[in-house]
């Protein structure tokens, strides 16, 4: 595999921009990851309305906790129809029940059920689910063969290299949900033993992208725009997920547009920094209790890219507010001087009228 860093626009066209899960065209083949506790309805508009994103996934939803009566409600899995074509994701360890809550997600409307082979978190894997399926791929197997049979929509896997480098079968794994039936892969090249520590090996979504017929999409540290369209090309993967990059920079879909267009990428300045915290801000307090918008704006915040001298005082800020109000006082303020001396730069811009160099372009 290359490890060039750059890459020419040349390299760029020949790269794919789309792949099917079944019947489902999947365009771009930019998408972002499911991310427990961030990616609900709200975050997931917020992405496809700044552009060029092709799939968003609800948050996993354990299978438990997914029965006929959740048809009523179920916060994880509400979406709206802007958000189409839409992935539910849920997580189990028992063929039978997680059989059952497909049958449930695809009767919400979902168009592509994945199940989640990849968490790393004690919590997940305690109960034997996410990346504990690792260590007993006939289980996984099992698994997979009863959602399969249980839905009519297709149904993906999201999976880790294996438990820890002393058991990487992820290309056993791939080969098995190929032969289960499964319609895509996306695999997070980390064990579940580095969490998110360590780098994310990409060789190895090469290794499973050889290894298996079916679409395989690469997932981990992809931070950049160039990040993105880098791995698509050395890894020769069908997509490219990106999950905490995304909310470091919710723009990073678009970017990867611009780039493939031949633009420049977009760059976001303090004043659209700040209008998407606060839009955000606007609709989690419409749709949510206070503390539950609360809560996301502290974790967005947390993540985003804020790229301004003193953005730590913002963050503490932030997570010291005890309402919306004084968060969305100490967003304003912290970028007030920003965006006033942007818009004093503009106003300059303006006042001296176009060049005979601006007439041209016009």
């Amino acid at each position: 595999m290359s490890h060039q860093h750059q890459i020419t626009p040349e390299e760029i066209a020949q790269l794919p921009t789309a792949y099917n899960v079944a019947h489902i065209r999947i365009e771009p083949n930019i998408i972002l990851a499911p991310m427990a506790g961030v990616t609900d309805s709200i975050f997931r508009r917020m992405i496809l309305r700044l552009g060029g994103c092709g799939l968003v996934s609800t948050e996993m939803t354990n299978a438990a906790s997914v029965s006929p009566k959740a048809l009523r409600r179920h916060r994880l899995l509400d979406y709206l129809p802007e958000e189409r074509p839409l992935t539910m994701q849920i997580s189990g360890n028992d063929p039978d029940l997680v059989a059952n809550a497909a049958r449930v997600v695809e009767q919400l409307g979902a168009d592509i059920i994945d199940i989640n082979c990849g968490c790393p978190s004690p919590k997940v894997t305690g109960g034997g689910h996410g990346s504990a399926l690792l260590r007993d791929l006939p289980k996984m197997e099992r698994l997979l063969r009863a959602v399969r049979a249980a839905v009519q929509i297709p149904v993906t896997l999201k999976l880790r290299a294996g438990w820890d480098e002393r058991q990487l079968n992820f290309i056993e794994a791939g080969k098995r949900a190929e032969a289960a039936g499964v319609s895509a892969i996306t695999l997070h090249p980390r064990t579940r033993e580095q969490g998110y520590k360590g780098q994310a090996d990409w060789s190895r979504v090469a290794a499973l992208k050889q290894a298996v017929s079916i679409p395989v999409i690469g997932s981990g540290d992809v931070t950049t725009a160039h990040d993105a369209l880098i791995r698509l090309r050395d890894s020769g993967a069908d997509g490219v997920m990106i999950g905490r990059g995304a909310m470091a920079n919710p723009w990073i879909f678009r970017q990867i547009a611009d780039l493939r267009r031949g633009e420049t990428p977009f760059m976001p300045t303090p004043a659209d920094k700040r209008n998407l915290l606060i839009e955000y801000m606007m609709i989690c307090a419409e749709e949510l209790p206070e503390r539950l918008a609360l809560n996301k704006i502290k974790q967005l915040i947390g993540q985003f890219h804020i790229g301004l001298p003193g953005s730590n005082h913002l963050r503490v800020a932030v997570h010291t507010s005890t309402s919306l109000e004084t968060a969305r006082e100490a967003i304003e303020r912290f970028f007030a001087p920003w965006v006033e001396s942007d818009q004093a730069a503009s106003t300059l811009e303006l006042s001296h009228g176009p060049t005979e160099h601006d007439k041209v372009l016009l």
